[in-house]
């Protein structure tokens, strides 16, 4: 479909032509949406990590009921569907709305803030909606993690701070990735919060195609916005894959290097390491203590 013709008198043409490719990837009308959606994404990933992590660490501290209130928190806003939740959103960010008469009342603006239309009500927006999956994604990892290395930092003169950097937050790795990957994505293919907080304003690469399907009715175009958006999630998909095969094999390196060093301090009395010996060190099961 993409590859199509399009005469606007006509409708949809059988020729093959590359044209729509290189309106979209030359234009910078539509470079510049292409840009402000791939921000956008980033913008409400980094934030979803940065307020998702303490949630996530918060919850496997707690136990019983308040666990189960706070888990109920974190995942509202899936319970209710995303035209509803937007629509909630437009009453809170409205110019005169409960944001905006928040701020004015403990005096930190003058004038109501801009936040409908506009990208700061999009990644409010955004945020609280796939806040649950950052939260998910790194609490999986951070509750199947052993505590009693913590305490043993911590026992041996290690700061809570340096024993957080050096034990904790490499344990939950591979939660921020799966939480990362999922958020970010989902961002950018996102339609209906930008479509309602920012509107015409804010057009990003979701809503430029169902506007090319929908209200121009001129389909190639629409096709070629949808594999340029199609193209943008498998490539941080793969990515995302190929750095954790590179981490994942590096931390395994390590690991077997680090056995290694530790396995002949953990043998004693081997007699075929011992004396002037020059041959390579071979251990035999029966010598290992």
């Amino acid at each position: 479909m993409s590859f199509r013709g399009y005469v606007p008198t006509k409708g949809i043409t059988e020729t093959f032509t590359l044209a729509h490719y290189v309106k979209f990837l030359t234009d910078g009308f539509y470079l510049g949406i292409l840009w402000r959606t791939l921000k956008l994404a980033l913008l409400v990933t980094v934030i979803s990590l940065l307020l998702g992590y303490p949630e996530a660490y918060y919850l496997t501290l707690v136990t019983g009921k308040r666990k189960a209130v706070f888990l109920a928190l974190i995942l509202s806003p899936l319970f209710v569907s995303a035209v509803i939740r937007t629509f909630g959103w437009m009453i809170v960010l409205a110019p005169h709305g409960l944001l905006n008469s928040l701020l004015e009342y403990l005096r930190i603006v003058d004038s109501p803030v801009k936040f409908m239309y506009s990208e700061k009500g999009i990644v409010i927006g955004l945020v609280h909606v796939l806040m649950p999956y950052m939260v998910l994604s790194i609490y999986s990892s951070l509750i199947n993690r052993n505590r009693d290395l913590e305490r043993a930092a911590q026992s041996l003169g290690a700061h809570p701070l340096t024993a957080f950097l050096r034990i904790t937050l490499p344990l939950s790795l591979p939660g921020i990735l799966a939480g990362t990957l999922i958020v970010l994505t989902l961002s950018v293919s996102a339609f209906v919060t930008p479509a309602m907080l920012g509107g015409t304003r804010v057009r990003v690469i979701p809503f430029v195609t169902y506007e090319q399907f929908m209200v121009l009715l001129n389909w190639p175009f629409g096709s070629v916005a949808a594999v340029v958006l199609l193209a943008i999630t498998v490539s941080t998909v793969m990515l995302y894959h190929r750095w954790l095969e590179r981490v994942s094999g590096q931390r395994s390196s390590d690991e077997a290097e680090s056995l290694a060093v530790a396995l002949p301090l953990r043998i004693g009395g081997l007699p075929d390491c011992t004396g002037g010996h020059r041959g390579p060190c071979v251990v035999h099961a029966q010598d290992v203590p």
